[in-house]
């Protein structure tokens, strides 16, 4: 990997599996906690920027259409990794419905212990979303329905006036307009997510993703604490207090998509 590819990738990488000859072959297991945007998302990516930035984002089997549980959701990509040595990613949400915050800080101590890295929205995947179109600063509190109605309203986000309504006969699939108004926005919802790291609520403050790089394989059994650091945090802040939030942007970084923010 050139020092170029490496800067654009977000950092270099403490260990390398053996099957990465070449950056073609860099393989991301990628579990979601949905079974429809997330999915669509990823796919998004693949489609569109796979071959030129050399990975490649392996689909976890999704066995519950409804949706995953947090835990479940880091140990589907572990199975589905085991043995391969490659990067693990986690996609899931801190929504209200019958979530509660012991279940994201144990689903995060458990990515931590496997080496998995973790792509939490609070409220939702949706803030994700919005941020392509703007930055959003208020606390939702779990819930996401201003984060949609925002979405659906924005002028430039082509494609989301019917997201998530019963006359949307796409529901929240990310095809089609959709999709294709998030493309050449990435530089900008990283910026966003990056800027809401500083405005964390973490009531002794520190935390800050300024300058922060990204590791594509963390040491498995690292420390809580340091695993927790190096996503822009302080020490001592709650995953589920992380209101509004988005890790997504780290995944980006990782793969190099979008203009680099860190500096």
């Amino acid at each position: 990997m050139s020092s170029r590819r490496q800067r654009q990738a977000g950092g270099a990488v403490r260990r390398s599996p053996a099957s990465y000859r070449d950056l073609s072959q860099r393989v991301v297991y990628v579990a979601t906690e949905g079974a429809r945007t997330e999915q669509d998302y990823v796919k998004l990516l693949n489609d569109v920027y796979a071959r030129d930035n050399g990975f490649f984002l392996r689909f976890c089997p999704h066995p519950d259409r409804n949706g995953l549980r947090p835990k479940e959701v880091v140990e589907t990509v572990v199975e589905a990794a085991r043995g391969t040595g490659a990067e693990m990613w986690a996609l899931f949400d801190r929504d209200s419905g019958d979530k509660t915050a012991q279940e994201i800080r144990d689903a995060m101590r458990l990515a931590a212990r496997h080496g998995v890295q973790v792509a939490l929205s609070h409220p939702s995947f949706e803030l994700w979303l919005l941020l392509h179109f703007q930055q959003h600063t208020s606390p939702e509190n779990g819930r996401n329905a201003v984060v949609i109605d925002k979405l659906r309203r924005h002028p430039d986000a082509d494609g989301y006036a019917d997201y998530d309504t019963q006359s949307g006969d796409r529901g929240k699939s990310l095809g089609g307009r959709r999709g294709q108004a998030l493309l050449r926005r990435e530089g900008t919802a990283i910026r966003n997510a990056r800027a809401l790291v500083r405005q964390c609520p973490h009531p002794h403050g520190g935390c800050s993703a300024r300058g922060l790089t990204v590791v594509p394989i963390p040491e498995p059994n690292e420390p809580y604490d340091a695993w927790t650091r190096r996503t822009g945090h302080a020490l001592g802040c709650d995953p589920a207090e992380r209101d509004p939030s988005s890790d997504v942007w780290r995944l980006l970084v990782s793969l190099g998509i979008g203009a680099d923010e860190s500096r």
